[in-house]
């Protein structure tokens, strides 16, 4: 039975793929109680909440160590700036990522390399590729993206620089391959083994849940993630539903979405994954249990809609605008990246 994914440090949470007990979502509302909808005339007398929206969807998919670069860049200078170190563009806002990747599969921090399940084919049972994926391998051959590079990083740099910087660093955690040629990375994440590639819409929320906006809770947010997925299904007449015992979102047995994040100083870190029309090939058992659930199968949008699925933009315009309702925040500042 699936159980809490959630590994708490002084200074980071992480929440991911697998959740809780029936019990225990059971005690989770589906709609948390959340400021964004009080409805008290004191909130609506506020000006919102501002989100900076950075998009890097014209670009096409992009490696996912770009990604996870963007965000480790925003992060660091972010909590810099709370402690009082200036750094050039950095003014406090929250931050909203949407990427589309090159294939890649990602294990969370504490997932188990059993369900990669090609391993078990391997001769040795996979005993080289465990010992180069495992959650202990800090050494200079795991197959880990890696954050400590990030004190070296100059202060006057721009962001992009910096994105820059962490990217090429990446590139010296060597990734291991799956038989069909997919790179794997151990990344700080919840949750177990899952799959990004071109066709999904990936979006990295980076909000300090300390803000009155927001609620210090990684239930509460987690709740909120599903529930921007949810509308954004909605609005193109998809009913979806959350599950009893596994994070994400679902239509019927189906998982049509991943949550997997992370936080650190309550900062937000990682987001969600929406199938709109990706390979489901990748999601394929022989390679890996998505998510660790072994009974349970991927759609996509796309399956569903067949010649009248949207295209990724107007399913990211349209999650944006889910995001601003779901977060009462104000999502109209946006900016191209790449």
């Amino acid at each position: 039975m699936a159980t809490l994914a959630l590994a708490m440090t002084r200074s980071a949470h992480h929440i991911g793929c697998v959740m809780c007990s029936p019990d225990a979502a059971a005690r989770l509302p589906i709609i948390a109680n959340a400021r964004s909808f009080s409805g008290t005339t004191s909130a609506s007398c506020r000006r919102k909440h501002k989100v900076r929206i950075r998009n890097a969807l014209s670009a096409g998919p992009l490696p996912y160590v770009r990604g996870w670069a963007w965000q480790h860049a925003l992060l660091t200078r972010r909590l810099k700036c709370i402690r009082g170190q200036a750094y050039p563009e950095q003014d406090g806002s929250d931050e909203l990522l949407l990427f589309e990747h090159h294939p890649v599969y990602t294990l969370g921090r504490g997932s188990t390399e059993d369900h990669l399940t090609f391993l078990n084919e391997s001769p040795d049972g996979g005993a080289e590729a465990r010992r180069r994926l495992s959650r202990k391998n800090r050494g200079p051959d795991a197959a880990r993206l890696m954050t400590n590079a990030q004190s070296s990083v100059s202060s006057q740099l721009t962001v992009r620089q910096e994105v820059d910087l962490l990217s090429e660093h990446s590139n010296t955690s060597s990734p291991l391959e799956a038989p069909n040629g997919v790179p794997i990375y151990r990344i700080e994440r919840g949750g177990e083994v899952t799959y990004h590639g071109p066709g999904q819409l990936v979006m990295y929320p980076l909000l300090h849940l300390k803000h009155e906006n927001y609620e210090q809770d990684l239930h509460w947010y987690l709740r909120q993630v599903e529930e921007v997925i949810i509308r954004t299904l909605a609005s193109f007449d998809i009913k979806s539903n959350r599950d009893s015992i596994n994070t994400g979102v679902w239509v019927g047995k189906d998982k049509i979405a991943a949550v997997g994040v992370s936080s650190s100083r309550w900062i937000t870190t990682h987001g969600l994954a929406l199938n709109v029309d990706p390979n489901l090939g990748h999601f394929d058992k022989s390679i890996i249990t998505p998510c660790g659930i072994e009974e349970r199968d991927v759609t996509s949008m796309s399956k569903l809609l067949c010649d009248d699925c949207p295209g990724m933009n107007e399913v990211a315009d349209a999650a944006v605008d889910c995001f601003g309702e779901v977060f009462n925040v104000d999502v109209s500042q946006q900016e191209t990246i790449r």
